[in-house]
């Protein structure tokens, strides 16, 4: 996955893709293009061996004030891991971070 870095904000930060049970999970290069409404703060998840599409997820939202440079809004992950329970956490650039279920591919804040 390429993130082109824009004239007023440097590149996002490289978060490595995670794997387990088969399947890779990753920061989707744009949320849009997997007919979300945002750009950033998705999941994608692949076939670890075909790299078939199976799912993506909102992990959090990033709406951009259209009076706003758009580029400069976008919040990329930081940093995602599975925890101990299983589920993968995933850290935003604003710090924030969420608890995926990716068995009922749900969200949760994390505390």
């Amino acid at each position: 996955m390429m993130f082109e870095a824009s004239g007023d904000r440097i590149g996002p930060p490289e978060v490595p893709p995670v794997e387990r049970d088969g399947v890779r999970y990753a920061q989707a290069a744009d949320g849009r293009a997997l007919g979300h409404a945002q750009q950033c703060g998705v999941l994608e998840a692949t076939d670890a061996r075909t790299g078939a599409a199976l799912w993506s997820l909102v992990v959090y939202g990033n709406q951009a004030d259209p009076a706003l440079e758009a580029d400069v809004q976008w919040v990329y992950f930081q940093s995602m891991a599975f925890d101990g329970a299983g589920r993968l956490r995933i850290e935003n650039e604003d710090g924030q971070a969420f608890l995926v279920d990716v068995d009922t591919r749900t969200v949760k804040a994390a505390p």
